[in-house]
């Protein structure tokens, strides 16, 4: 199988790609300026140097003129030049200049300046001046143009790999986190089809039973009782599910509002109040009148829950414990305490994973799903509440930091 390219290496790629590309344009361009730079210096140097003797020439006969090019050439044998009429006839010319050839010397790029030379409105003259210096060594500036660039693509490399390490870092976590996320979905819905399809198999069973009348199947009341009961519970389930997969994709922002924590935990609490009368179970209460942030719904969601796995994993005749503690940072620590119970430490943190159950002998399709922490988790993750669950001496202490309105 052919392996997938990293995101780093496809980063770190297109970055050298575009550097090498940038770096080409710039020295492409500085090139050019460059040589035209040193064309135009040239030829302004040329004509610096030819200006004085165009003066010179002003009300001058030809044999005048001829002689004070004469004496300049003497002076300046370095460049080459020729003085020619409007009639075609050379007045003077240096060495190696013939009519209006370039220099016959050694194969070079020279500049060329041209002077007009008036002597009246019938007669002039024209000096086409030429530089014969050493001309421009492209090899030389060729090779230093590839040794600049080299330099820069070194430290072009360099710059490229801390550049892809730093966009990368951030994307990778989100491809892993993405990774996680489509992984934990998987085993969730595998998990969740695992748990429908054992109870609708038993009621499909029990079905065909009653159809066929055998045995005992013949009392239809009795077994289309146990189907109802088997289908309540799967839609209970299924409902819990489809809040699960609301509160991971919801896209919705928070109700966020003041909330009187009190009232709710006490209503939450009478609520729950038979059931732990039924078990045995005695709940003890001690919330402050405070007003607390959050999303009611969410909020109720998460505590209903909480209280609820509290009330059921208590042993009988010991106490839940309900209590809330001011914190210095403005959170009110709401605290639910199960009193004579312990749990493995390691398997603290896989009592949030969907339908997992810390009493094996608990059947699939019982009353207990194994989504109610998972939906507190869920719900106070939404609205970024911290919580945990541990081991304490007197028993399993579970507590999520509420934000006290600022008033309180």
């Amino acid at each position: 199988m052919r392996k997938k390219t990293s995101v780093f290496t496809k980063i770190f790629a297109y970055t050298m790609l575009l550097l090498l590309l940038m770096n080409l344009a710039a020295i492409a361009v500085f090139a050019r300026q460059f040589l035209s730079f040193y064309h135009s210096e040239q030829i302004r140097q040329l004509s610096n140097i030819f200006q004085p003797i165009i003066g010179e020439f002003e009300g001058k006969s030809p044999e005048e003129i001829a002689v004070i090019a004469q004496n300049f050439y003497r002076k300046n044998q370095s460049f080459t030049f020729v003085i020619q009429g409007t009639d075609g006839n050379i007045l003077f010319s240096t060495p190696g200049v013939t009519d209006m050839d370039l220099p016959k010397k050694e194969p070079q790029i020279v500049q060329r300046v041209i002077f007009r030379i008036s002597q009246g409105p019938e007669k002039s003259y024209t000096l086409r001046g030429y530089s014969s210096g050493t001309a421009v060594d492209y090899r030389y500036f060729i090779s230093r143009s590839f040794l600049a660039l080299g330099i820069m693509i070194v430290l072009g490399i360099f710059g490229a790999i801390l550049f892809a390490k730093k966009v990368t870092k951030p994307l990778e976590d989100e491809l892993l986190r993405e990774r996680i996320m489509e992984e934990n979905q998987r085993l969730f819905f595998f998990a969740a089809s695992h748990e429908l399809k054992t109870p609708i198999a038993a009621a499909s069973a029990l079905v065909e039973g009653m159809i066929a009348n055998i045995g005992d199947y013949k009392d239809h009341p009795k077994y289309l009782r146990e189907c109802l009961k088997t289908f309540d519970a799967q839609t209970r389930l299924v409902s819990e599910i489809l809040e699960i997969v609301k509160l991971s994709d919801d896209p919705t922002e928070l109700l966020l509002l003041p909330l009187n924590l009190a009232e709710i935990g006490n209503a939450l609490i009478a609520e729950y109040q038979p059931i732990a009368e039924q078990r045995g179970v005695k709940i003890l209460a001690e919330l402050p009148e405070v007003s607390i942030w959050a999303d009611r719904r969410l909020l109720h969601r998460a505590l209903s829950n909480v209280i609820s796995n509290a009330v059921q994993n208590t042993p009988e005749n010991e106490t839940v414990q309900i209590r809330g503690e001011r914190r210095k940072n403005r959170f009110l620590r709401f605290c639910i305490l199960n009193r004579g119970v312990q749990i493995p430490n390691d398997l603290l943190s896989r009592l949030f994973e969907p339908f997992y159950r810390l009493d094996p002998a608990r059947k699939q399709g019982g009353p207990r799903s194994g989504l109610g922490l998972t939906i507190v988790q869920k719900s106070l993750e939404r609205m970024k509440i911290s919580f945990a669950l541990e081991n304490v001496s007197e028993g399993v202490l579970f507590w999520m930091d509420l934000p006290m309105e600022i008033d309180n």
